[in-house]
């Protein structure tokens, strides 16, 4: 499947969720939890629900591999940063909804920290460009730079601002 071609596919996935399993709504109190839904027999990608439970934030981080995703259930909130000077910048934030897609990372350059800010479940639908023997080892690459101090100890943005 050519990444190209991933949000035709995608789109109906999160309309129809006959996918959706009672476990793939469960979730790992110390961090979010992916849950395994399909492997490309060639290799070529892998497809995971991603469940985060309240409060639960990823780091911040970019891809090795290019990425899409979409929400198939709750309200998530991804913040975009650019590195300039070993800090990061906040660009914009985006809270997305039960069946959006958010913006499609093809190239590997997005940098971005995704969190719950809600009060319940959420379950996000994800496909990576890779093969399952990396899906814990190649997909992230976690940035040390430090958040610009304008920034430092509060959300940056609010929701559905852009920076």
């Amino acid at each position: 499947m050519p990444c190209e071609d991933i949000a035709p596919v995608l789109g109906p996935a999160l309309a129809n969720k006959d996918w959706l399993r009672p476990e793939h709504r469960v979730g790992d109190p110390k961090s979010y939890m992916r849950h395994v839904l399909y492997v490309d027999p060639e290799g070529d990608f892998v497809i995971t629900a991603i469940t985060w439970l309240p409060g639960q934030v990823s780091p911040v981080h970019g891809h090795h591999v290019w990425c899409a995703y979409g929400i198939a259930e709750g309200e998530l909130t991804e913040e975009q940063f650019r590195e300039s000077c070993g800090e990061l910048n906040p660009q914009k934030s985006r809270v997305y909804r039960a069946g959006e897609i958010a913006e499609r990372d093809l190239e590997c350059k997005t940098i971005h920290r995704v969190s719950n800010r809600s009060r319940g479940t959420i379950v996000s639908l994800h496909v990576y460009g890779v093969s399952a023997d990396r899906l814990t080892t190649g997909i992230n690459r976690i940035f040390a730079a430090q958040i610009a101090p304008a920034y430092r100890g509060r959300p940056a943005f609010t929701k559905s601002s852009e920076a």
